[in-house]
């Protein structure tokens, strides 16, 4: 019964195998490397090499074609990009006028052209624009009424031509720029600057306009200072004062090498700036 019941399943594989019928007829196949699968593959179809062409650099920033336009008249700073003006400020300006002449300690507002040599953005008085005053004209009246020697006007065109900040520590005054009121006036879009003529040759506007000034310039932005106010107390340039009791509140101004200096008080809380080192005294 065992050998019977085997050779029954023995039949039965040998059945099964041939009801395949494709599994007889398969060529023998022969196993390769991957090294010889590989090699039959078609090499790619590589494009010709084309030349690189760079893009074309981005568009410049907007504060690199901006310009400001301060008129010492009208008590206006304008923001200009080409002939379009983008917005306006009032200002304020020196105690003593406007002039396109200026020594150290007059209260003049220089007039001429400039562009923004530094920003500092943490003095009391908000961002600062300091200005590239005295320029070459100034230089070179200074030279001829002999108000700078001649090793200090040659300091000055010096940097002009390199591009830099030029020294301002000669009898022609530095530090001239453009601030905010200051931490006795309120940061508000409403508030105004306080009007007229009493900072000690800077251009002043208020807290919030100085902070959108500042926000869209950048050092090297083109100024021009336009008008002239008749009148302007030119014996000051002597050294002659009006007597005033300051208010001295702390500033620093944040021009290069420069150390911490004070604030003047002359009308009413409206702050002028006047630096403590011995030669500057704008």
């Amino acid at each position: 019964m065992g050998k019977a019941r085997g050779r029954w399943f023995l039949g039965a594989m040998l059945g099964a195998t041939g009801l395949g019928g494709c599994t007889t007829h398969l060529p023998i196949t022969s196993v390769h490397s991957v090294a010889y699968y590989a090699a039959q593959i078609p090499p790619p179809v590589i494009p010709p090499v084309v030349p690189v062409v760079s893009p074309a650099p981005p568009p410049a920033p907007v504060a690199h074609r901006l310009r400001l336009v301060i008129s010492t008249t009208a008590h206006r700073l304008e923001v200009y990009k080409g002939n379009t003006v983008l917005a306006t400020y009032p200002v304020a300006i020196g105690f003593h006028g406007a002039a396109p002449k200026r020594t150290r300690g007059d209260d003049i507002t220089p007039v001429g052209r400039y562009h923004i040599g530094w920003i500092s953005r943490n003095t009391r008085y908000g961002p600062f624009m300091g200005l590239t005053y005295p320029n070459r004209e100034n230089a070179e009246w200074g030279l001829r009424e002999g108000i700078i020697t001649k090793a200090q006007y040659r300091a000055i065109v010096d940097a002009i031509d390199a591009g830099r900040t030029p020294p301002q520590n000669t009898p022609l005054g530095g530090a001239i720029g453009i601030h905010g009121m200051g931490p006795l006036f309120n940061d508000d879009p409403r508030s105004t600057v306080f009007p007229g003529r009493w900072t000690a040759g800077c251009v002043a506007l208020s807290n919030w306009d100085a902070q959108q000034v500042a926000a869209m310039v950048r050092v090297g932005t083109p100024v021009e200072i336009v008008g002239n106010i008749p009148g302007y107390r030119r014996a000051s340039v002597a050294g002659s004062k009006i007597p005033v009791t300051p208010k001295v509140v702390s500033m620093d101004v944040g021009a290069p090498g420069w150390s911490a200096g004070r604030c003047i008080d002359r009308r009413g809380g409206a702050a002028q700036c006047r630096q403590s080192s011995p030669w500057l005294n704008w």
